[in-house]
């Protein structure tokens, strides 16, 4: 073998060998910034408003929640980069009414009030009509229309929180592939969904 393309060789496999370090540092560096990852299609007040409803869909509790597996920046990534801009004028159409809502900010709700507010709107945006700007029976404005973006933001949250390491592997019953195949699993009533590699999205 030519020395030199022995040297080359070596070269190449010390740089794949000390890859997954790079790598893994890069993503502890993410985890311990003090500031949450932003993509930079919200403004402040929206991404702020973005990680109030995360937080209240998924608090965390015995497992980490929405604002550990940053899930808000998913949800700014995908609207940036995978919206149409109809879809984009909805979403933030849809968080500046609600936080106008009543004529009070939304951030200035007390807790309780912004679970109400969150709880009232999954609601809404999930009845009969919410997905259109006409009403089902008088066939003009949809009481509901002004929630449909909502199910966009819920259904990303939702997607975003169990892609994620933290929803995953804590969240679920991870199992590691590749991995031994069990037709059968043993499960009761309680036991931890398994987590899957992928996710039926819409």
């Amino acid at each position: 073998m030519n020395r030199r393309n022995l040297l080359k060789g070596m070269g190449v496999i010390a740089l794949y060998s000390s890859f997954p370090a790079v790598v893994s540092e890069f993503i502890s560096s993410c985890k311990t910034n003090s500031k949450p990852l932003r993509a930079g299609f919200f403004s402040e007040d929206q991404f702020e408003l973005v990680q109030q409803i995360s937080d209240a869909l998924l608090p965390a509790t015995s497992t980490p929640g929405a604002m550990e597996a940053q899930v808000p920046y998913f949800i700014d990534l995908v609207v940036k980069n995978c919206m149409s801009h109809d879809d984009q004028q909805l979403i933030t159409k849809g968080l500046q009414q609600m936080n106008d809502r009543d004529g009070a900010k939304f951030s200035s709700l007390s807790k309780t009030e912004k679970l109400q507010a969150i709880k009232k709107l999954d609601e809404d945006a999930f009845k009969e009509g919410a997905n259109s700007s006409v009403g089902p029976v008088t066939g003009g404005p949809s009481p509901y229309a002004y929630s449909a973006w909502f199910r966009i933001i819920k259904k990303l949250g939702v997607i975003g929180y169990f892609t994620s390491q933290e929803g995953m592997t804590k969240a679920l019953n991870y199992v590691k592939v590749p991995g031994e195949y069990k037709p059968c699993i043993p499960y009761k009533k309680g036991d931890k969904a398994l987590a899957k590699t992928f996710l039926m999205y819409w």
